[in-house]
Order: C-alpha cells, then structure tokens, then sequence
C-alpha cells in the first residue's frame, strides 16, 4: 500500500500561537458565509429585528472560535 504524502496549507502551531480575536478574524475572512447572510436576513423580512442575524451569526462564531461550552 502507498503512502500519499498530505501537502499543508498551514501549520497549526501558527494558529495556536495566535491570540482569540486574531484567530475570530481568520474564521470571519475565510468563512463564504454571505449568501447564508442574504437568505437569512430576506427570510426574516420586516419583523421585529431584536437580534440583527448577522450579529447572532457572528455570535455563533465567536462562541465556537472561543471555546464557549454553552450559548446561554
């Protein structure tokens, strides 16, 4: 059997050395998440808008990107 050497695209060493925010911000630039954005925000139409979706959305990220064990 083959072994096929794998190519990487970045060591994780230098994302582990990266502070919360910076890593938060690799995750928002590199995430295509806009046409999710568009459906999202033309689903909710006009109603109330409380809670923006791309703030939530953002949120969401953060508490992933953060380590968050809970959302509550």
């Amino acid at each position: 059997m083959a072994i096929i050497p794998q190519k990487h695209l970045f060591r994780w060493e230098d994302v582990d050395r990266l502070g919360d925010l910076e890593r938060f911000r690799l995750v928002i630039s590199a995430l295509p998440d806009e046409p999710l954005m568009v459906v999202l925000e033309k689903e909710r139409g006009h109603g109330r808008n409380d809670y923006p979706v791309r703030a939530m959305w953002n949120s969401l990220l953060a508490g992933v990107v953060f380590q968050h064990p809970s959302v509550a």
